[in-house]
């Protein structure tokens, strides 16, 4: 099969808690497309969570393995591709994708993660619930230019089906 640069490999971005990993699954099914975590693969090959990760080795080694991780995927057949939050902040993983994916910005409001995270203490970077609404604004600021060069963006406030459907609609367009 001949992988069709940018409608190929989609990869989805966003704040943690933007859907990308339930938005990738839904729509990897929908296109039947290979479906591929990031965070799942870390935790697989290193055996600890996430979030052990950053308590024991820290944000730096954690950024490495994801940077190792991206570099190393097999992208040979139809994929849909989950990233961490700050993995798009990456220069090495943009200039990895960018030129062979459609990158999707999932732009989901402060207060939808908020909601989505509610009873989920998962997140590292947002395990402290009462700086969370705080330190989202924060990475949003830090992240929306980086974020918003992708080649589509969609409303991910919305229900699953509605911004799978929004995906695939402006892939067929671009």
């Amino acid at each position: 099969m001949v992988i069709n640069p940018k409608t190929d490999i989609i990869v989805l971005v966003g704040l943690s808690g933007s859907g990308k990993s339930t938005i990738g699954a839904a729509l990897s099914k929908q296109l039947n497309f290979s479906f591929i975590d990031v965070d799942d693969l870390i935790v697989q090959s290193e055996g600890i969570s996430i979030a052990e990760i950053f308590a024991q080795q820290g944000e730096g080694r954690f950024r490495e393995l994801e940077g190792n991780t991206v570099l190393e995927l097999d992208l040979s057949s139809p994929s849909v591709l989950a990233l961490g939050g700050g993995a798009w902040m990456q220069d090495e993983i943009r200039g990895f994708l960018s030129p062979m994916a459609s990158i999707i910005y999932l732009e989901a409001n402060v207060v939808s993660i908020l909601q989505r995270l509610e009873n989920n203490n998962s997140r590292p970077l947002l395990d402290d619930l009462g700086k969370r609404k705080e330190v989202l604004e924060q990475q949003l600021e830090t992240r929306k230019r980086v974020y918003t060069e992708a080649d589509i963006t969609v409303n991910a406030n919305a229900a699953v089906p509605a911004v799978v459907q929004e995906i695939i609609q402006k892939l067929k367009r671009s």
